[in-house]
């Protein structure tokens, strides 16, 4: 995995809660770095969000030793050993830390690569990450040229370790995330012509998980489920209890309940604006 953070001179990230600088041009780098990827964050990092929300476009893995803690739209995590257990599942390149301070020292040592804008200030942090400068197997592997905003110099910086701590071994890979997570507006698919409600039901089940992958949220209980069951992936776990879709789990659908073609279909398109009055009809 890797991890993406600014930080000021002395390596602080925050104070009270909150960023030391929002930097337009960095805002911009940390969304096209992280868009379609797995985030993962503790839980007060979440709360920091914009209505405490989980970030768009993303596979939010939030860490959160909350009994019964269920967060739409996010999956949770209720310890580091099942966080490290998922993330094991995924592509190293897919895996982004987001925050906050404890999350990064912990999962410090397991990344491979970190992102790291440089801000040439001192913004009297309160919460800081490792100096990546001291530790000896983090070195640079690219530093861009250096940008200013409002006086303050910046730059973004890429770390790489050479020796980061294996992870534990995954239930089962898990392909990329961007597939389910990017932003999507409309869909046009072909319905098949009938009133069958298991169909209808799946149907509801599939065009929700496309428009609001994840729903009212995976619960720390539900990934222990998950851990302790057997080898697939946590993709295909998720896509089987229709959480996550694609596209082509529409045609999928259509060929289990029509598969010699029997049933007449028409191609339809919904939007996420009107997904709640499709759905009625």
């Amino acid at each position: 995995m890797k991890f993406i953070v600014a930080v000021d001179n002395r390596w602080g990230i925050g104070k009270n809660g909150d960023l030391l600088l929002s930097i337009p041009e960095d805002m911009q780098y940390y969304r096209a770095v992280t868009r379609g990827k797995v985030v993962v964050m503790g839980y007060n990092t979440l709360l920091s969000l914009p209505g405490s929300k989980p970030a768009p476009a993303r596979l939010n893995l939030v860490l959160a030793d909350i009994p019964g803690l269920r967060v739409p739209g996010a999956v949770v995590c209720g310890s580091m050993e099942q966080l490290l257990a998922l993330i094991a599942g995924f592509d190293g390149d897919d895996v982004f830390v987001v925050g906050g301070g404890s999350i990064y020292r912990q999962l410090t040592p397991y990344c491979s690569a970190a992102h790291i804008t440089k801000m040439g200030f001192d913004g009297e942090a309160d919460t800081f990450i490792t100096n990546l400068d001291e530790l000896p197997a983090w070195s640079v592997a690219s530093e861009s040229e250096s940008f200013d905003y409002e006086g303050i110099g910046y730059s973004f910086v890429v770390y790489r370790n050479d020796s980061p701590l294996p992870l534990p071994a995954a239930s089962g890979v898990s392909s990329a995330m961007a597939a389910y997570f990017k932003k999507k507006t409309e869909l046009t698919f072909d319905r098949l012509g009938t009133e069958d409600p298991d169909y209808r039901r799946e149907l509801s089940a599939l065009l929700k998980a496309y428009f609001a992958p994840l729903g009212d949220g995976v619960s720390a209980d539900e990934v222990r489920e998950y851990l302790s069951g057997g080898r697939e992936s946590f993709e295909r776990w998720l896509r089987q209890r229709r959480l996550i879709c694609t596209a082509e789990d529409f045609a999928a659908l259509n060929e289990s309940f029509n598969p010699d073609g029997a049933i007449a279909a028409e191609t339809v398109t919904v939007t996420r604006e009107a997904l709640g009055e499709f759905l009625k009809m």
